[in-house]
């Protein structure tokens, strides 16, 4: 591809990430609307008795927005990944088609990290440009072992944070929002995966939502900056030098998805309605 047709690339996925991006900002509202909503008397819903019929059907409709918002959120590291490489300076043809071509989403996020990693740091062999037999963990005597402890880091965070929401997204798109069942002909159910569907809410979406984002700014810093290009500091790289600074954001967001509170989170947003209702009458 020429330079141009690389950008031209880049723009339409940009764009579909803008549109999903409204998608996501709408739904998440919606949710959060559902927890500030009040009864014809003035009562706010999520205040109710659990057993009160229409907290019950609020409910029902946050876990329907709940699915769509996690559905939009693996489509959001989808169109990531698919524009992550076309960004300019990064990757060459053959390692796009060899990126585009990974049947998975979580092997098309393992590949790019490791093909990134080894443009970073000068691994990519003259006959593997793929780096297919690169072997990461060999490179400890080469790059030390504080890179190589990253790259594994990285790697780590895509398979415990990111891949279970992929591997659920199939659940959620094709219908199985209440009870799932084992692929791949969804001819027995899974109390597993029906367990992983229900676990996900706003908070851990909203969680790999941030993660996605600042894995992508680590991957651009990492394949596209080289040492003495860098303002802030020409001994080190972007990715070196705001490494620690992304992995604290990251890990914020590991702990909320390990913890993710959702009543707590809830009674934090009705309570504040209610502070906010009882300003208005006492004015």
């Amino acid at each position: 591809m020429t330079e141009a047709e690389v950008q031209q690339y880049f723009n339409y996925h940009n764009s579909n990430m803008k549109s999903l991006k409204i998608g996501y900002d709408e739904i998440r509202s919606q949710i959060k609307a559902q927890y500030r909503a009040g009864n014809k008397n003035g009562q706010l819903i999520y205040g109710l008795q659990e057993n009160d019929s229409l907290k019950i059907k609020y409910r029902e409709k946050e876990k329907a927005l709940s699915r769509i918002l996690s559905g939009i959120q693996v489509s959001w590291a989808e169109e990531s990944i698919k524009r992550l490489l076309y960004e300019k300076n990064l990757l060459t043809d053959n390692q796009r088609t060899y990126l585009l071509e990974r049947p998975a989403l979580d092997q098309r996020w393992y590949k790019t990290l490791k093909i990134i990693f080894c443009i970073a740091y000068d691994l990519v062999p003259s006959n593997d440009e793929n780096c297919e037999q690169v072997r990461i963990n060999r490179e400890r005597q080469n790059l030390g072992d504080e890179l190589v402890d990253q790259y594994f880091s990285l790697k780590r965070i895509v398979k415990d944070h990111l891949i279970p929401n992929f591997s659920i997204r199939n659940k959620v798109q094709h219908g199985e929002w209440n009870f799932a069942f084992k692929p791949k002909y969804s001819k027995e159910f899974s109390q597993e995966l029906t367990d992983k569907i229900n676990k996900e809410n706003i908070i851990t979406t909203t969680s790999r939502y941030t993660i996605v984002n600042a894995l992508y700014q680590m991957l651009v810093d990492m394949g596209r900056f080289k040492s003495d290009s860098f303002a802030l500091n020409s001994i080190t790289t972007p990715f070196e030098y705001f490494y620690s600074k992304y992995m604290r954001k990251i890990n914020f967001e590991v702990n909320k998805i390990r913890n993710p509170d959702l009543e707590n989170f809830i009674n934090q947003i009705v309570e504040k309605e209610i502070r906010g209702l009882q300003y208005k009458m006492n004015k």
